[in-house]
């Protein structure tokens, strides 16, 4: 029986280091047959909802309408890739290209090399707070390894993994590693070259549930999972309806409106999910308003 998908959360070192882990399977392939991508970006675009569940869960777990959006704009084949996560276990995303022309590409080739800008934020009050770092081609595992260690300053690893089959996406999720401040060198060392050591993560995700997958990553590092009752489930869930959906044609001029208008009405889709809203006449009517307000 297939194992659902979850993050659970953990200790090492005898308390040096911070774990979090994810079992995105079932997310990660919801989100290619929605999407219907190309191996290469359901591989790119799970390892990013993988790791922007792992990086909402580092915020305040008690303020459940919090997310972590990541935006990946590479010169890579798949274009501008969306990401997002929230505290409370949901993600959804976008690729812009999802069947790019060369299928043997890696996913820091297709990604490629540019801008990735993380926001997080609260909905629906307060200032999102959005930070970015130059993408060096090299992998999204990488590159939030590279954006954490930037953004707070502490020691952090980051691994992502994902095994696309013939018949979809096999096994999917990832690991956060971090180090409290009062961490000694030698035990940073100490994990990383366990890290190195370990099989490669989809590997081993395909094999195991997550829970074991950190045990085996962590092997004689003195890891423990903190209590199941603290596990959050993950599913791919989109947070668009109707109201979101109307929202941006406001921003259309009278003219634009009153097109739509003769044109009987208008329709708009949501990249995320695929959901379509219909708007009549009557509805766009109503937006004219506004411009004559």
């Amino acid at each position: 029986m297939e194992q659902p998908d979850r993050l659970i959360q953990g200790m090492a070192g005898t308390g040096d280091f911070r774990i979090i882990a994810a079992q995105t399977t079932l997310t990660v392939e919801t989100a290619r047959e929605i999407l219907d991508l190309a191996p290469v970006a359901a591989d790119a675009l799970g390892r990013a909802l993988t790791g922007s569940l792992l990086l909402a869960r580092l915020l305040n777990k008690d303020a459940r309408n919090q997310y972590v959006t990541l935006r990946f704009d590479g010169d890579g084949p798949l274009g501008t890739m969306i990401a997002e996560g929230t505290v409370a276990g949901g993600a959804r995303g976008y690729v812009a290209n999802p069947v790019p022309p060369d299928p043997s590409l890696k996913v820091g080739q297709a990604i490629g090399r540019g801008m990735l800008t993380v926001v997080r934020g609260m909905l629906p009050a307060g200032k999102p707070y959005t930070s970015q770092v130059t993408l060096t081609g090299s992998g999204v595992a990488q590159e939030l390894t590279r954006y954490l260690m930037r953004s707070e300053q502490i020691a952090s690893a980051v691994l992502l993994g994902v095994m696309n089959r013939r018949d979809g996406v096999a096994a999917a999720g990832g690991i956060v590693i971090q180090a409290f401040p009062h961490t000694e060198e030698a035990a940073i060392a100490a994990v990383e070259k366990r890290i190195r050591e370990a099989p490669p993560l989809s590997t081993l995700l395909e094999k195991l549930p997550i829970e074991d997958v950190v045990a085996q990553v962590l092997r004689g590092m003195d890891y423990k999972q903190i209590d199941s009752s603290f596990d959050v489930p993950l599913e791919y869930r989109c947070s668009c309806s109707r109201e979101r959906a109307l929202a941006p044609l406001v921003l259309f001029s009278r003219e634009e409106l009153q097109e739509m208008i003769d044109e009987g009405g208008s329709e708009v889709k949501c990249e995320f999910c695929g959901r379509r809203y219909t708007f009549s006449r009557e509805d766009l009517l109503t937006l004219t308003a506004t411009h004559e307000a």
